[in-house]
């Protein structure tokens, strides 16, 4: 049996369940206590922790050890193998930690997705797609995975600066001028890394549009299987309006929305949204 498995930053929310995806959370650390991300704390309990705090939480990467031990408790038998995606390897040490304990196992595959999110949530339901079509061994549907790890397109604005502040991502100066001028800024996957691309003004309802149509011109070529809009507890006006401007670009078959884990959360504040899709597809225009 093939086996799809990911950490807890793809961003999957009940498709974990739906598409017989398991997962290993990653560690949240609020002051002194360690928690289980989408277990035992959530994206709730990090707005409340900061706002009492005024410090961001901690995200850790599961251990060698406890990647051995995820792995282990699937692999039932000779035929299992695990399929298992992780965090871009630029962010974190969770891909470097799987990598090494998939090392004492003949059938584990791993994927740096380059991405965080619900961008490797894209490439954890395409595995899931050729996994369920039941005509590829575990190694050819992680090279298949492998090849478009490069088509990954995410992105998010922010709308507040106070978590880039505070996590270092941004100096003092330019929180205090991106508040004062209304300025938000938005995030971009850059070969594992996050940088910062257009920068908007204003009230994010009156901008969600003009942000849609600067992403599908800088990724023109969508896969139109699934697009994902993953935000932190956004406003849901916000998330409709950007939902009617991705369907006057293109028709997609799934548009899904999903919460953000504490992870996105713990370093981009509440209200951040952005879309994610594979941009190696056939597009299909709305206008055609």
């Amino acid at each position: 049996m093939i086996h799809i498995t990911s950490d807890s930053t793809t961003d999957l929310g009940e498709l974990y369940e739906r598409r017989g995806i398991e997962k290993l959370p990653l560690a949240v650390v609020l002051g002194s206590d360690t928690y289980e991300d989408g277990v035992t704390v959530h994206p709730s309990d990090i707005y409340d922790f900061v706002e009492k705090n005024k410090i961001l939480p901690k995200t850790a990467a599961r251990s060698v050890e406890e990647h051995r031990e995820f792995f282990a408790s699937i692999l039932n038998s000779d035929d299992d193998s695990i399929v298992h995606f992780t965090i871009s390897s630029k962010l974190s040490v969770t891909y470097q930690n799987a990598l090494a304990a998939s090392k004492d196992f003949k059938n584990v595959y791993v994927v740096d997705s380059q991405s965080l999110s619900s961008g490797g949530g894209l490439l954890t339901l395409y595995a899931c797609d050729l996994r369920d079509e039941g005509k590829y061994t575990a190694k050819e549907i992680y090279e298949k995975c492998l090849a478009r790890v490069p088509a990954v397109e995410a992105s998010f604005f922010v709308d507040t600066m106070d978590y880039l502040y505070k996590g270092g991502r941004c100096s003092g100066l330019a929180s205090f001028f991106a508040t004062a001028l209304k300025l938000k800024p938005s995030l971009i996957l850059v070969d594992g890394k996050i940088a910062v691309g257009k920068k908007y003004r204003g009230n994010p309802v009156a901008f969600a549009s003009k942000y849609v149509d600067n992403v599908f011109e800088m990724f023109p070529n969508p896969d139109t299987t699934r697009i994902f809009i993953t935000h932190t507890s956004a406003d849901p006006e916000v998330v409709q309006e950007i939902r009617e401007e991705i369907d006057k670009h293109f028709k997609f078959r799934e548009v899904i929305e999903t919460i953000a884990s504490c992870t996105v959360t713990s370093h981009c504040g509440k209200g951040t949204i952005g879309i994610l899709y594979l941009n190696d597809g056939q597009a299909t225009s709305a206008s055609k």
